[in-house]
C-alpha cells in the first residue's frame, strides 16, 4: 500500500471513530435531558407526602416501603424510582402507580384509611394499584367524594384485597374515566352499588368473592354500554331474576359467575346475552333439563365454557350443533354419566381443550372418539364411582398433538393407550388409578423431549426402565407401584433436572443410587415405604442441597446420619423415622438452618440430646419417640419454639424441662422415660397446649396447685402410671376444655372431686381443640407450557405430594384396651379414667351429670356407696367400670 493510500485510510478511520463517539455522546445527553423532564419537582413532592403518609399509616420501616424514594438527593429522578412509572409522551408524567403489598401480613387487620387527595399530585395518572393492603375506608378533606375527577385520565384502578365496604363508590363513580376496576374480594354486601352505572365507560368490571346476594339484583349494570369482562364469581347469588339486567348488555363477551349458589341452568341460560366469548358457571349447584343446555347451546359466539362443579347429569348433546366456535370446554366434578365415546365423538371439532374429569362414568371409553378434535391439546377424563375400560386400538392415528394428558381410574391393563406412540409435544401425562401393568415406559419420555411432569402413581408397574438418553424431566411419581427390583444406579445421570420425586410405597430393594447426588435441583424426595437398605451415599448428601423435602421413613436404613460434610442446606422437612440408624446425631444436621421438622423416631440412635441442636432456630415440630436416648433435658430446647415436642419411649432422666419456650407449644409427649419430680405449673398456662403426656414415669407431687385463668385449651391430659400421692386438686377443673383425663395407676387419695362437671366432657364440649394445624407436605408444581384461557383453569399447577395436614392422635384406654383416636373423631370423644387409685368416699352426683362422657373408669379404688338411677343421663356412655370397689 502506497504512502498516500495508508494517509487516507487512517483519516478515514478516524473520522467514523469520531462520528460513533459523537453519536454516543449525543444519546447520553438526550438520555439526561430525558431524566431531568422525567422527574417534575411537583410530582417528585407529591411522591414523598404520599410516602410519609402510608408510612405513618402503616407503621411500617422505611427500609421496607419504597426505600427508593429519598428526600435527601434532589436530583433523584422519581420516574426510577421503584413502583413508579413516567411516560416521554405526556411529558415525563408520572403515569402508573404500584402501590400493592405495602404492609406485612401480622398489620393486615388493622383499620385503615386512604386520603386521596394525596393523588391528585399526579394529573396525568393512568394507572393504580393499592391491591393486598386491607384499607377499610376512602377519603379527601379537599375535594370530598368527587376527588377522583381531578384525574381525568386513569384509565385502571386496583383495590383487590381490602377491606373497602359499599360506602366507597360514592368515591368510586366519580371516576369518569376509568375503563378497569378491580374490587375483588372486599367487604361489599347486600344491595348492588346502584352509582357503579356512572362509570359508563367501563370495560372490565371484576367484583368478585364479596358478599352480594339477590338482593341487590345488580341494577344500573344495564348503563355500562361498553362493559366487556364482568366477574359475580364468589358472591351469594342464587336467583336468576337477580342477573335479568346481563341480558341486555350487548357488548358482554366475558362472564364470571362462579362459586356462586345457582341451581337452575334452564332459566339461568335465559338470562345470558348472545354476545358472549367466556362463561364461567363453575362451582354453583346447576342441575338440568336439556332445555337448560339448549339456552347454552344458543350462545353461538362462545369460546370458552366452564361448567366445572356442578350436579349435572345428562351430556349437552347439543353443543356441537351450533357452538363451531367452542375451544374450551370444562365439565369436571359433576354427575355425568352415560354413552362417554358417542358424546366425546360429537362435540365440536374446534375444541382445545377438554376436561370430563371426576364424573360417574362407568363402561368403556374409544380414544379414537377424538378423532374429530384435530386441534386438542388438553384432555382429562375420569371417573369417581366406577372404571373406565379402556378399548384397544392399534390402528388409530391421531390428528393431534397433546400438551397434557391427564387419566384416572381406568382399567388400561398391560398396554399404555397405543395412540400416545404418536405423540411428541407432550409436557404433562398423568395415568394413575388405572391398573397400568408391565415396565415404566421409558419411551414415552423418550419420545417427548419437552416433558416435564410424568405421574403414574398407583399403578400396578413392576419395573423401572429409563430412556437411554439424558431428559429434561423435571416431576416423576410412580408411587404405589409394585416396583421391587433397586433403583436404576444412573437414574441421577438420565434425569439430572428432576425437582419431585416420590418413589414411595413400593417395596424397592437396594441402596439409594449415589447418582442421586446429581440432582441439583431436586427439592422433593419422598422413599418412604420400602426396603431400601445401607447408608446414605456422601454423594447425595453433598449434592442434593436444593432439597426441601426428604422422606425416607420406614425403610431399613442404617449406619449413621449427617456427618460434618452433609450440604443439604435448603432442608425444611426430615423424615428419617422407621430406620435401623444408630449412634448419636451428628453436627452435619446444623448446615441446614432452615429446617422446620425432623422426625428420627423409631431408629436406634443413643447417647444423649446435643446442645446445638438449639442452634436450629426454625425448628417447629421435633419428634424422637422409640430411641435409646438418655440424659436430661436441661438447657438444650429452650431457644426453640417448638410446636410439636415428642421424647416418649427413650430413657431421659431428671426432672421434666423447666425451661422450654411454650408460646407456640401444642403437644408435649414425653411418656414411658424415667422424668422424676413434679408436673411443671407453667405447661398449664401454656395457651395454646392441647395434648400434655406424660405417663409412664415417676413423677410425683401435686399437679396443679395454682390459678391459672381461662386461657388453656389443653384437651387432653394423660398421667397414668406415676406415682402421685396426693388429693386430686380442685384446680384441675380450671383445665376446662380438658376431655381426656388419665389420673389411673398412681396413688390418688381422698374423694373424686364434684368439679369435674365442669370440664368438657361436663355439659361444655371441646372448643376448637384438636383442630388441624401444622405442615402441609404438599409443593406446587408450575409447568412452563400452560393453556391460554380466560376461565384461569390453571391447568399448569399440580400440587405434587402427600395432601394431607398432621392430625392430633390421643391413645386413651377404654373398653380394656388402648383405643387410638385422630382428627375429627377426636373431637367427639370424652374419658375420664381414674382407675387403680386408693380414692374413697361415695361418687359424686355430679358425675352422673357428665352428658358427653363416652368412657368411665372409676375401677380398683376403695368407692362406696350405690349406683343411682341418674346415670341414665349419660346417654352417650360406652364403656363403665366400676369393678374392685365396695
Amino acid at each position: 500500500m502506497r504512502t498516500y493510500e495508508r494517509y487516507w485510510w487512517w483519516v478515514k478511520e478516524k473520522k467514523q471513530m469520531a462520528l460513533v463517539l459523537f453519536m454516543i455522546v449525543t444519546l447520553m445527553l438526550q438520555l439526561q435531558m430525558k431524566g431531568c423532564v422525567g422527574c417534575l419537582e411537583t410530582e417528585r413532592m407529591g411522591l414523598l407526602q404520599l410516602k410519609s403518609y402510608l408510612k405513618n399509616g402503616f407503621e411500617v420501616e422505611e427500609k421496607i416501603m419504597m426505600k427508593s424514594w429519598i428526600h435527601d438527593d434532589t436530583s433523584s429522578d422519581c420516574c426510577h424510582w421503584e413502583r413508579v412509572k413516567c411516560s416521554d409522551a405526556t411529558g415525563g408524567h408520572v403515569v402508573h402507580l404500584s402501590l400493592d403489598k405495602l404492609t406485612p401480613v401480622i398489620y393486615e387487620l388493622k383499620p385503615r384509611s386512604l386520603n386521596l387527595s394525596l393523588l391528585h399530585s399526579f394529573p396525568r395518572l393512568q394507572s393504580l394499584d393499592f391491591s393486598f393492603n386491607m384499607f377499610s375506608d376512602l377519603f379527601d378533606p379537599i375535594n370530598g367524594h368527587k376527588s377522583f375527577q381531578r384525574l381525568e385520565e386513569l384509565r385502571i384502578l386496583d383495590f383487590y384485597q381490602n377491606r373497602l365496604n359499599n360506602s366507597v363508590f360514592t368515591f368510586l363513580s366519580e371516576a369518569r374515566s376509568l375503563r378497569t376496576l378491580n374490587f375483588s374480594r372486599n367487604l361489599l354486601d347486600g344491595v348492588f352499588p346502584r352509582n357503579v352505572s356512572r362509570m359508563t365507560k367501563l370495560k372490565t368490571l371484576d367484583l368478585s368473592y364479596n358478599e352480594l346476594s339477590d338482593a341487590s339484583q345488580i341494577k344500573g349494570l344495564e348503563n355500562l354500554v361498553e362493559l366487556e369482562v364482568l366477574s359475580l364469581a364468589g358472591n351469594t347469588f342464587n336467583h336468576v331474576k337477580s342477573i335479568q339486567v346481563l341480558k341486555y348488555m350487548p357488548m358482554l363477551q366475558d362472564l364470571d359467575l362462579s362459586y356462586n349458589e345457582f341451581t337452575d341452568l334452564d332459566r339461568l341460560g335465559v338470562r345470558i346475552p348472545s354476545s358472549l366469548h367466556v362463561l364461567n358457571l363453575a362451582n354453583n349447584q346447576l342441575s338440568s333439563t336439556p332445555k337448560g343446555y339448549l339456552e347454552i347451546c344458543a350462545l353461538m359466539n362462545l369460546r370458552e365454557l366452564n361448567l366445572r362443579s356442578n350436579a349435572l347429569t345428562n351430556f349437552p348433546y347439543c353443543l356441537a350443533t351450533n357452538l363451531s366456535r367452542l375451544r374450551t370446554l370444562d365439565l369436571s366434578e359433576n354427575q355425568m354419566n352415560g354413552d362417554l365415546s358417542s358424546f366425546v365423538s360429537g362435540l365440536p371439532s374446534t375444541l382445545e381443550y377438554l376436561s370430563l374429569f371426576d364424573n360417574d362414568f362407568n363402561g368403556s371409553f374409544w380414544f379414537s372418539s377424538l378423532g374429530n378434535h384435530t386441534r386438542l391439546t388438553v384432555f382429562m377424563l375420569s371417573s369417581r364411582l366406577g372404571v373406565i375400560q379402556a378399548q384397544a386400538e392399534s390402528s388409530w392415528l391421531p390428528p393431534f398433538q397433546l400438551k397434557i394428558l391427564k387419566l384416572k381410574n381406568f382399567n388400561l391393563g398391560i398396554a399404555i393407550p397405543s395412540f400416545l406412540s404418536h405423540q411428541h409435544d407432550l409436557r404433562s401425562i398423568q395415568i394413575t388409578y388405572s391398573q397400568l401393568k408391565g415396565p415404566f415406559p421409558g419411551w414415552l419420555v423418550q419420545n417427548n423431549t419437552r416433558l416435564e411432569a410424568f405421574i403414574l402413581n398407583s399403578n400396578l408397574l413392576t419395573e423401572l426402565r429409563l430412556p437411554r438418553l439424558v431428559h429434561g424431566l423435571q416431576a416423576l411419581d410412580i408411587s404405589g407401584n409394585r416396583i421391587y427390583d433397586s433403583l436404576p444406579e444412573d437414574i441421577g445421570i438420565v434425569f439430572p433436572h428432576l425437582k419431585f420425586i416420590n418413589f414411595s410405597s413400593n417395596r424397592n430393594h437396594g441402596t439409594i443410587p449415589s447418582s442421586m447426588g446429581e440432582m441439583k435441583s431436586l427439592y422433593f424426595l419422598d422413599m418412604s415405604y420400602n426396603r431400601l437398605y445401607g447408608q446414605l451415599p456422601k454423594t447425595f448428601l453433598r449434592g442434593c442441597y436444593s432439597l426441601k423435602n426428604l422422606r425416607l421413613s420406614n425403610n431399613q436404613l442404617q449406619g449413621k446420619v449427617f456427618p460434618r460434610h452433609a450440604n443439604l442446606t435448603s432442608l425444611r422437612l426430615l423424615f428419617l423415622d422407621g430406620n435401623n440408624f444408630d449412634g448419636s446425631l451428628e453436627k452435619g444436621l446444623l448446615n441446614s438452618k432452615s429446617l422446620l421438622l425432623l422426625d428420627i423416631s423409631d431408629n436406634s440412635f443413643s447417647g444423649t440430646l446435643p446442645y446445638w441442636i438449639g442452634k436450629i432456630s426454625d425448628l417447629s415440630f421435633l419428634y424422637m419417640r422409640g430411641n435409646k436416648l438418655k440424659g436430661q433435658v436441661l438447657h438444650q430446647l429452650q431457644n426453640l419454639q417448638l410446636e410439636v415436642l415428642d421424647m416418649s419411649r427413650n430413657s431421659f432422666s431428671g426432672s421434666v424441662p423447666r425451661n422450654l419456650n411454650v408460646s407456640s407449644l401444642r403437644e408435649l409427649r414425653l411418656h414411658s422415660n424415667e422424668f422424676i419430680g413434679s408436673v411443671p405449673s407453667y405447661l398449664f398456662k401454656a395457651e395454646l397446649l392441647q395434648v400434655l403426656d406424660l405417663r409412664h414415669n415417676n413423677l410425683s407431687g401435686m399437679i396443679l396447685n395454682t390459678t391459672i385463668g381461662n386461657t388453656s385449651e389443653l384437651g387432653a391430659l394423660l398421667l397414668r402410671n406415676n406415682s402421685f400421692q396426693t388429693h386430686i386438686p380442685e384446680k384441675l377443673c380450671q383445665l376446662s376444655n380438658v376431655g381426656l383425663l388419665d389420673l389411673s395407676h398412681n396413688k390418688f387419695k381422698g374423694a373424686i372431686p364434684s368439679c369435674f362437671g365442669k370440664m368438657s366432657f361436663g355439659a361444655q364440649q371441646y372448643n376448637g381443640v384438636f383442630d388441624a394445624y401444622g405442615y402441609i407436605l404438599v409443593y406446587p408444581f408450575f409447568q412452563s407450557w400452560s393453556y391460554t384461557s380466560d376461565l384461569n383453569l390453571l391447568d399448569n399447577k399440580e400440587e405434587l405430594g402427600p395432601k394431607f395436614n398432621p392430625e392430633i392422635t390421643v391413645n386413651f384406654f377404654s373398653k380394656s384396651r388402648y383405643e387410638t383416636y385422630q382428627g375429627g373423631i377426636l373431637r367427639y370423644m370424652y374419658g375420664l379414667d381414674l382407675s387403680s387409685n386408693q380414692l374413697s368416699g361415695e361418687i359424686p352426683v355430679e358425675v352422673w351429670d357428665l352428658k358427653n362422657i363416652k368412657s368411665l373408669n372409676f375401677s380398683s379404688n376403695h368407692l362406696i356407696g350405690s349406683i343411682p338411677d341418674s346415670i341414665s343421663k349419660l346417654e352417650n356412655l360406652e364403656s363403665l367400670d366400676l369393678s374392685y370397689n365396695k
